[in-house]
């Protein structure tokens, strides 16, 4: 019975290492393709800032960048899949963030607005910057 559980034990603990070396790889790379995934969402929009409905080429320039960043033996874990979901995931917090800050430009120029003042909300944007 003791012999059982130290080879069970000496079987474990080298793959539960491996597991666990693999999340920790896994999160680690993660988090670099996330903030890297932003600075190619901007490089893309820069690329193809003169073509219409470019959406779909953007998306996958920015997908194949990620790709060909992340380690070969990573690739087994991080697919393509996951990348056009970090991809996205990114791209529709910076969505929700510039929603947000116009939110706020607009209620500022409400006010703005209420207070009696007149003016072009262009205008108004570029002075509160």
């Amino acid at each position: 019975m003791l012999e059982t559980l130290e080879t069970i034990i000496r079987i474990a603990i080298p793959i539960l290492t491996i597991i666990f070396g693999a999340l920790s790889a896994y999160f680690r790379a993660h988090d670099k393709l996330r903030s890297r995934s932003i600075k190619y969402i901007v490089e893309a929009e820069e690329l193809y800032k003169d073509g219409t409905k470019a959406g779909g080429e953007k998306f996958s320039w920015v997908v194949e960048a990620l790709y060909e960043f992340i380690p070969s033996p990573l690739r087994l874990i991080l697919t393509k899949k996951c990348i056009e979901k970090i991809v996205q995931s990114s791209f529709d917090a910076i969505e929700d963030y510039a929603k947000m800050q116009l939110d706020i430009a607009v209620e500022k120029y409400l006010k703005y607005l209420n207070d009696g003042k007149s003016g072009d909300f262009i205008d108004f944007i570029k002075d509160d910057i």
